[in-house]
């Protein structure tokens, strides 16, 4: 078998807070007198989503930001990363730290940019949108994503627990993005259900799916999602640890393989799961027994899925070829 670590690959599905080093947060959370370890594993989403508000709060100064931007770009070059496309939301941090949305995002793609030319590495920026937060303040955060189409935006991506129906309020912030060229991509089928999945696909016309696995709980989901070839960015342990699936054997990328849906492997939050993108390509192949060439076949989805410019994506294509004929 050949060496994970050196595979090129690009990392689409990654949330700026949540792949922040847990000596990072260990460290800012000291300087306020706490003692910050996220627990190993959740038994719903609340659990996961309060410890992420705890961690959030040791956020305060706008250069802690900058340094979780820098530091996910090392990590990602460090993982065999030739790309990657983080989620981030700028307006979060407009009260606490006195600045405006715009100051907030450019201080946070110069980190990007800054590291992604020291370390090799291409950034394309991902705009939440919230489903859980007023239609108003999503609608606002497409049209920001949309004014910064030409500086680095390359997608907007709505997040949080998807909701069980009426997903046509969502059409006009989707569509705000789309018209400004932004791809548009849907976390849904995560903990909601297989009908969220149909949902992005048929109401929000998705581009791209964070996670997409509870797909295979509808048949006819499941084909609607084979028929359109949508590329679903898949968190393994990511789903083990927030108590998606039980155990590994659970998640479906046999299922996805045999069908030919095409997916790609990310790390989601690894602060949370302790797993980076390159390990997560080490675990899915030692758990379902992977070949090499699956293992590539992958990683050429992520590249051709992703926003890179058209030489980094002939370079990464290239070296996927070139390492999949090395010697093993």
């Amino acid at each position: 078998m050949r060496d994970l670590s050196t595979l090129p690959k690009a990392h689409l599905h990654l949330h700026i807070e949540g792949s922040a080093r847990r000596s990072t947060i260990a460290e800012l959370a000291a300087r306020v007198g706490r003692d910050y370890s996220p627990p190993d594993s959740y038994t719903n989403f609340a659990e996961f989503q309060a410890a992420y508000d705890e961690m959030t709060s040791y956020i305060t100064m706008p250069d802690d930001l900058a340094r979780i931007c820098r530091e996910l770009v090392e990590d990602d070059a460090s993982q065999g990363a030739f790309y990657t496309e983080p989620i981030i939301l700028p307006s979060f941090y407009e009260e606490r730290f006195g600045m405006s949305e715009s100051e907030i995002f450019h201080l946070m793609r110069d980190a990007f940019f800054e590291a992604g030319a020291r370390c090799g590495i291409e950034v394309g920026i991902a705009i939440a949108g919230i489903f859980t937060v007023p239609i108003e303040a999503t609608e606002a955060g497409a049209r920001f994503a949309a004014e910064q189409s030409d500086r680095g935006v390359v997608s907007f991506n709505m997040c949080a627990t998807e909701p069980g129906f009426g997903y046509e309020r969502w059409i006009l912030a989707c569509d705000i993005a789309r018209d400004a060229g932004l791809d548009i991509v849907i976390h849904a089928g995560e903990f909601g259900p297989a009908s969220a999945v149909e949902a992005a696909i048929s109401v929000l016309k998705a581009d791209r799916l964070s996670h997409g696995v509870r797909a295979v709980d509808d048949p006819a989901v499941f084909a609607h999602l084979r028929e359109r070839g949508l590329v679903c960015d898949i968190a393994p342990t990511s789903n083990v640890v927030l108590g998606v699936f039980r155990e590994m054997g659970e998640v479906p990328v046999p299922q996805f393989i045999e069908a030919g849906i095409p997916f790609t492997l990310n790390a989601d939050d690894p602060l949370f799961s302790v797993s980076g993108v390159g390990d997560e390509y080490v675990v899915v192949r030692d758990y379902f027994g992977l070949s090499d060439e699956e293992m590539a076949g992958i990683a050429r989805t992520s590249v051709v899925a992703s926003h890179a410019g058209a030489a980094t994506k002939q370079r990464m294509l290239g070296r996927i070829d070139a390492w999949l004929s090395s010697p093993a």
